[in-house]
């Protein structure tokens, strides 16, 4: 890939590490419903996320509070093992889980040297789905400034999701670097590789599930960050010395 002016990156579990948060929220979980706790963390982490993606966009659209998905989440991952714990349980359950995955916020390994790297060479931006104050929180927290970046395009704040082509638009507009000058780094294929090419941008598909490719040719996939001039020489940088 040739050396670009710009990068895009997606911020949950492309930046920041969902993966990792998560499956702490998930041992909670575990430990307050026994029922589960015979399941493989690797498998209940993949059922959850099924459940994460069916009430995703109700949440967004707010016919869901965070809260009530949070609950909705849990009792559809007992109902997948056949299990009908009380209400109580599963809201106890619930908040156990955001307790412990909020506590275990951070980047993803390699994240913070690449932005790092990259800065000053490129313009940097990130285009995330999620509440506006929820997202600016995750990047003050992970110690990445909002106003270091060229743009920060949330859905909330911009009026539309990815994968709308104008969510992707208005953060080209904040970059003013024509498309084909932009990568975009990301971990769903269907809201960050799929719209970055119908855009004309570049994209590198971090896919740290190691999921099936549905398509090499429309992207470079990587399983991690690190170690991080591999990154870079993907981007078209070299790596730097000392």
């Amino acid at each position: 890939m040739r050396s670009k002016e710009a990068v895009l990156f997606d911020l949950d579990d492309t930046l920041v590490d969902f993966q990792y948060s998560r499956r702490h929220g998930l041992r909670a979980v575990q430990e307050l419903l026994p029922g589960l706790a015979p399941v493989p963390l690797e498998e209940l982490e993949l059922v959850h996320d099924e459940e994460l993606h069916a009430n995703f966009l109700r949440t967004l659209g707010g016919g869901l509070s965070d809260d009530e998905a949070r609950i909705q989440r849990i009792g559809g991952v007992c109902r997948r093992y056949g299990l009908e714990p009380d209400e109580k349980r599963v809201a106890k359950a619930a908040v156990s889980y955001a307790r412990a995955q909020q506590s275990n916020l951070r980047l993803v390994p390699g994240a913070s040297q690449l932005l790092h790297a990259l800065r000053g060479r490129v313009k940097i931006g990130v285009i995330t789905n999620g509440p506006s104050a929820q997202q600016r929180d995750k990047l003050k927290r992970c110690d990445i400034d909002p106003g270091d970046l060229d743009v920060l395009a949330i859905s909330e704040e911009v009026g539309t999701t990815k994968p709308d082509p104008a969510i992707f638009r208005y953060a080209l507009a904040g970059l003013g670097v024509p498309p084909g000058r932009v990568t975009m780094v990301g971990d769903s294929w269907e809201n960050d590789v799929l719209p970055a090419h119908k855009n004309g941008m570049a994209a590198v598909w971090l896919n740290r599930y190691r999921r099936t490719c549905p398509d090499p040719g429309l992207a470079i996939e990587i399983h991690e960050l690190d170690p991080v001039g591999n990154i870079l020489e993907i981007l078209g940088f070299e790596t730097p010395q000392g």
